[in-house]
This record gives C-alpha cells, structure tokens and sequence, in this order.
C-alpha cells in the first residue's frame, strides 16, 4: 500500500491515521484530502464543528434556575440563613447532575 510521505518533515500519513497528530504545518497541506476525509468520519463534517453544546429549551431552563439558585445561596449564606443553604445545596447538587447528563455543564 503506499504511504505518503509529508515533503517538508517526513512525516507518514500513516503515523497520521495511528496517531491522529500531524509533524508540521505543510503536513495539513501534503495530507488535506485525506485530513478532510478523516475529520468527516470522525465528526460528520469536513470542517471544526466546535465544542459548544446545541442547548434546548429545556436545557435553558435548568441553566436558568441553576443560576438563580446559586444567587439565592449566596443570598442566604449573606444573610446567614444557614439551613436554606443547605436545603439550597440539595437541589443545586441534583439540579448539577441533571445538567452534567444532558452535556450540559
């Protein structure tokens, strides 16, 4: 089988496929049909689709009162309502967790 060669470091578009990881910049233009082609298997698209997570409007919801929640804590711990910061500790730890299931947090 052959194996491209990257021209400027020597790199092997095979060490690309192990490793995922390129020698130098002119390996992105010795090895671009082939890094498009990768980047489509591994994430659908041929280009960087970033990291930020499509929220719904559910998911908005939760952020939402998550935030309000930690204001209402910090509310109560100024005001030294002790009890009402735990009880309020309770539901951002479930209220976290739901959050960190769904990718969100």
């Amino acid at each position: 089988m052959y194996d491209k060669v990257c021209s400027s470091c020597g790199t092997r578009l095979s060490s690309f496929y192990n490793t995922g990881m390129l020698g130098c910049p002119r390996c992105y233009e010795n090895f671009r049909r082939e890094i498009l082609v990768a980047l489509k298997d591994i994430q659908g698209k041929p280009f960087h689709v970033g990291k930020k997570p499509i929220i719904t409007s559910t998911e908005k919801e939760l952020l939402d009162e998550y935030r309000r929640l930690l204001k209402e804590k910090e509310n109560a711990g100024i005001e030294k309502r002790f009890t009402d910061m735990a009880k309020i500790s309770k539901l951002l730890e479930e209220l976290a967790n739901e959050l960190r299931n769904r990718g969100v947090l």
